[in-house]
C-alpha cells in the first residue's frame, strides 16, 4: 500500500490487461464472484444482453437512445416521453414570460448573453 509503488503497479496492471481483449477478460471473470464489469460505450451498452433483457434503454420518435428512467416503481412507474429532449433555450422565452418578464427584458437578457433563446426549425 505504499504510494511510491503505485507507478510500478500501474505499469504491471496495464501490461497484464493488454494481454487479453475485453471479451476475453469478460470470459475469465464470467460466473465468478469477482466484482468485474466491462466499461461500455453507449452503443455497446444498449446491445448488452443484461440491458436488453431489462429494457434499460428506450428509443424516442427521432431514433435517439437514452436510458430508461430509474428507479422503476410498481405503483407509479415513470412514463418517459417519446419525443426528443428540448434544445437549449427552446422554452426560455415562454418560461421567463410566465414568471413575469416583459418581452423587452427577455430580449435584453438574450442580447447580453445571460439566457439563450432558441426557436427550432421544422424538419419538414
Amino acid at each position: 500500500m505504499s504510494f511510491s509503488d503505485w507507478p510500478d503497479l500501474k505499469k504491471k496492471f496495464t501490461e497484464k490487461f493488454l494481454e487479453k481483449t475485453q471479451e476475453q477478460w469478460c470470459q475469465v471473470f464470467d460466473g465468478t464472484d469477482a466484482c468485474v464489469t466491462p466499461v461500455l460505450s453507449l452503443d455497446d451498452a444498449t446491445m448488452h444482453e443484461h440491458n436488453k433483457e431489462r429494457g434499460s434503454f428506450l428509443c424516442d420518435d427521432e431514433g435517439e437512445v437514452s436510458p430508461w428512467p430509474a428507479p422503476r416503481l410498481s405503483r407509479t412507474p415513470a412514463a418517459p416521453p417519446s419525443s426528443r429532449d428540448p434544445l437549449i433555450g427552446e422554452h426560455t422565452y415562454e418560461v421567463l414570460a410566465e414568471y413575469g418578464f416583459s418581452a423587452k427584458e427577455i430580449s435584453d437578457l438574450q442580447s447580453s448573453g445571460v439566457v439563450a433563446c432558441n426557436n427550432p426549425k421544422s424538419h419538414l
